[in-house]
């Protein structure tokens, strides 16, 4: 502590500044009473008038998970063995092996005090995309650096090296650093990008934390730290735990005396002493177990004088060590407006607005400009991690813990179709995925046409073809589920093709079409998501009708659920003579009770797409008549349908120039949106195109056009999320080779 006469501050006299005297002593307790008033000052206008959060512009604080939830991820600590200041640091610059294993300009040192050494965690985890002669540039406590020089033979496959490997080939060459793989309850703190001007921020009643650094949290110099903690007496930054339970992450600022003890700086070098000593601003981020609320007092680990900001929650699983799924809930944007502002325009309140919370998903200028235009307000035209490579269209999109979540198959993996996975924030319109895309699927053969399905408590099963025509799935969170376990759904001696799945209640149905021969039949399997375990021990016959596969397409068939768990598949059945047929036919998964009827018979009928409108009706669309003849014809059969529903002669929704892939959605005003692609009249150019059932009219909009490249825009697949959001996917040329886009319309402000 420093040596002081007295301290006088009081802020209940509201002084607001110190004024000398001539002719008077100047004394230490005048000086820090000046000092003191200043800063109180500040910290009471930025805690009154700005509030708590991070600024618009800057993402301090952002607490995420790491890839593989922090299993199989590199962790590199200094080897000194001495109590006290201890780095660990890698060279980027010189490293050409870094970013394949998670350190970059903003994650590449680290330090801390105490009997634990510094610590550094990479941000990417098993499988890391090696290659023989990369380097990792190494250096600890100041020492010289030594380098990691990875060869093929130290691997079993070095382009999808594991954790394992790493680590024993960087222990064997350098001796001043460890290496270790993650093992799980860690997660990263984004924010910083390694420079004091590109800094995280974020206020604390008035306090300024910043972060120059992405860190992890068990990087903190405080994290099982008892001797740096007692120092400066605080608590230890607590290990994580796993367990059923949702677990509050805050951040814990104040402010520390510091002495020429620990900073040998501040003794002045003319005279030989400490003239005068540092505060210092701290922060930890901590977590409080099961906890909804940062520390207040009366609370055992509330400390006085520290100010606490909640970051994000936690969802924890029992025996699952991987940290992912997480709510941010840091306040965002401050940027200082009349509060009476936003909730005059937006109708929600202030700290809402900031929290991320009620907040329009687009600028309000921009769609009033866009409904003046005719149009619908909405993002840009936005590719979704586009590559110099073939990617195919798909219907595995989902929103899992707020991000939407994208699976598709793509060559860009040595020219051999994989199933790749990316994501990127909700509540972020118009931006391209912020993840890059992981391949889900396991090489070198071929993984194809993927289906996915979100369950309950954040893990997704996707399910797709394998090079064999077998059909596997796997189980996991977005950020886990490549490096999770892959299981059989149909490995039989005959081809299975085109998998699908819907969840209903506790089972997902994983549905497939079945080629023996020329009989092509639609087959079926329920999975318990709560047990990971097959109701039927083989699979199940859906229909006798003989179907066809579309030849390069995505598939003749669609699926979805009603709200009391049955299932409605449509598909295009062989009626034989070049006649085609679509079928509707419902399942209940709880009875095995199957319901089939032919909904449109005679001609070309093909591409079914089927759409549940609530709790009112189900909606199937498709493909009728070839060429440019084609339109979209649809059927509705009206909720609670009977064993045997009534047909009608199908009516036509829309017709276009060669109209075909339907898909369809229904927003939270209850209205359906039909996608479908025409010709534009330019060679064979393609623009998907948009048509709305309006329920206060019960009857169609006005057709209009969505996207208008140069090019094939084909096969859109569109989503509801929540807030008032319709997100539309599709499959383009525009960019010279075939690339998935997105695009998202707002519905409500």
């Amino acid at each position: 502590m420093g040596d002081f006469s007295r301290t006088t501050f009081d802020r209940m006299k509201h002084y607001v500044g110190v004024r000398l005297q001539q002719g008077v002593p100047i004394v230490d307790a005048d000086w820090n009473e000046q000092e003191d008033i200043r800063r109180y000052e500040l910290q009471a206008f930025l805690k009154w008038f700005v509030g708590d959060g991070v600024p618009a512009g800057n993402d301090g604080f952002l607490v995420a998970p790491l890839p593989g939830g922090g299993v199989g991820t590199i962790r590199l600590a200094s080897r000194s063995s001495v109590p006290g200041q201890t780095s660990v640091s890698v060279d980027v610059g010189a490293s050409t092996a870094a970013a394949a294993l998670g350190f970059t300009q903003a994650n590449r040192s680290a330090t801390r005090s105490g009997s634990n050494p510094a610590q550094l965690t990479g941000v990417a985890a098993q499988p890391f995309a090696l290659a023989a002669g990369l380097t990792l540039v190494l250096s600890a406590d100041g020492a010289a650096p030594e380098t990691v020089t990875f060869a093929a033979g130290a691997f079993a496959t070095i382009g999808a090296a594991t954790a394992a490997e790493v680590v024993a080939a960087t222990n064997a060459a350098v001796s001043r650093v460890a290496a270790s793989a993650g093992a799980g309850d860690d997660f990263a703190v984004m924010g910083g990008d390694g420079t004091p001007e590109g800094a995280g921020r974020c206020l604390v009643d008035g306090r300024d934390a910043v972060t120059e650094t992405q860190f992890t949290y068990s990087s903190q110099p405080l994290f099982d730290n008892a001797v740096l903690a007692a120092e400066w007496g605080v608590p230890v930054v607590q290990p994580l735990s796993a367990g059923d339970r949702d677990d509050l992450v805050y951040l814990d600022v104040w402010d520390r005396e510091v002495t020429s003890a620990e900073d040998d700086s501040l003794v002045n070098p003319l005279i030989g002493v400490e003239s005068c000593v540092r505060v210092r601003r701290e922060w930890a981020v901590r977590v409080r177990t099961g906890a909804a609320k940062v520390p207040a007092p009366g609370d055992s680990d509330f400390r006085p004088q520290h100010s606490y900001l909640a970051l994000a929650v936690l969802a924890r699983k029992a025996g699952v060590p991987a940290v992912g799924v997480m709510s941010d809930l840091r306040p965002r944007s401050l940027l200082v407006p009349p509060s009476t502002l936003i909730e005059d325009v937006f109708g929600t309140s202030a700290d809402s607005y900031r929290r991320g919370e009620n907040r329009p998903l687009t600028n309000l200028r921009e769609a009033i400009n866009a409904l003046m235009r005719g149009e619908l307000p909405g993002t840009p035209d936005t590719p979704i991690a586009p590559a110099a490579a073939q990617d195919f269209m798909s219907t595995a999109f989902t929103v899992a813990g707020g991000d939407v979540v994208a699976l598709w198959h793509s060559r860009r993996a040595a020219n051999v179709n994989q199933v790749f996975l990316t994501r990127w924030p909700l509540n972020a319109p118009g931006s391209a995925a912020t993840t890059l895309p992981v391949q889900v699927t396991p090489g070198p053969v071929a993984h194809a046409f993927p289906a996915s399905v979100a369950l309950p408590g954040g893990d997704l099963i996707v399910v797709y073809e394998t090079a064999g025509q077998d059909i596997f799935a796997k189980r996991g969170t977005p950020q886990a589920l490549a490096g999770a376990t892959e299981f059989a759904v149909a490995s039989a001696a005959t081809t299975d093709r085109q998998p699908f799945a819907v969840l209903s209640g506790e089972v997902v149905v994983f549905l497939w079409q079945q080629i023996a021969g020329a009989a092509r039949t639609w087959l079926y399997r329920r999975w318990r998501h709560a047990t990971n375990t097959f109701v039927d021990a083989t699979a199940q016959q859906l229909s006798a009708a003989t179907a066809a596969l579309l030849s390069g397409g995505i598939g003749d068939f669609s699926a979805a659920v009603d709200g009391s768990g049955d299932v409605w598949a449509a598909f295009r059945a062989d009626d034989g003579g070049g006649n085609f047929s679509i079928r509707l036919l419902r399942l209940r998964p709880t009875t095995l009770q199957l319901d089939e009827q032919t909904i449109s018979s005679g001609g070309a009928n093909e591409q079914p797409f089927v759409l549940v409108d609530g709790s009112e009706a189900v909606w199937v669309f498709w493909r009728s008549g070839t060429d440019a003849a084609a339109s979209v014809s649809y059927q509705r059969v009206p909720l609670p349908a009977p064993a045997t529903w009534p047909v009608q002669p199908p009516p036509v929704a829309v017709t276009g120039a060669a109209a075909a892939r339907p898909g369809a959605v229904r927003d939270a005003q209850g209205a359906v949106w039909l996608f479908w692609s025409q010709l534009t009249g330019v060679g064979t150019t393609r623009a998907v195109w948009l048509q709305r059932h309006l329920k206060s009219t019960n009857s169609w909009g006005t057709s209009r056009q969505i996207t208008g490249s140069a090019a094939v825009d084909d096969q859109p697949f569109a989503l509801t999320g929540p807030g008032g959001t319709v997100l539309l996917f599709w499959l383009s040329s525009r960019s010279g080779n075939l690339d998935l886009f997105s695009k998202q319309f707002i519905t409500a402000l």
